[in-house]
């Protein structure tokens, strides 16, 4: 057991060779889930200030703005269903080499 404090009590119980560490796919997913729906929340943010403020012409990045989370958002939730998929596979995957 590594000193200091663990992160959860119940990764105290398991065993660290039990626990397969996250493979670089499943990473990158995270990251660009992330990354994709954190910043159509910040852009639907913006959106609201900027239409609580009144501007009436829009200009080209208002509309860049405006369009990004229609597309950020789906393609965020298809990434955190492949990161799902890709974390199943993965723990099949070390389940069944784990129990030849």
């Amino acid at each position: 057991m590594a000193v200091g404090r663990p992160n959860s009590i119940i990764l105290v119980f398991v065993p660290p060779e039990s626990r397969p560490r996250p493979a670089r796919l499943q990473n990158a997913l995270a990251i660009f889930s992330l990354t994709l729906i954190g910043l159509s929340v910040i852009a639907i943010v913006i959106i609201l200030f900027v239409g609580h403020a009144g501007m009436t012409k829009p200009t080209p990045l208002q509309m860049v703005v405006t369009f990004f989370p229609s597309l950020g958002l789906p393609l965020g939730a298809l990434g955190i269903i492949a990161l799902f998929v890709v974390g199943a596979l993965e723990r099949r995957k070390h389940n069944t080499r784990r129990a030849k």
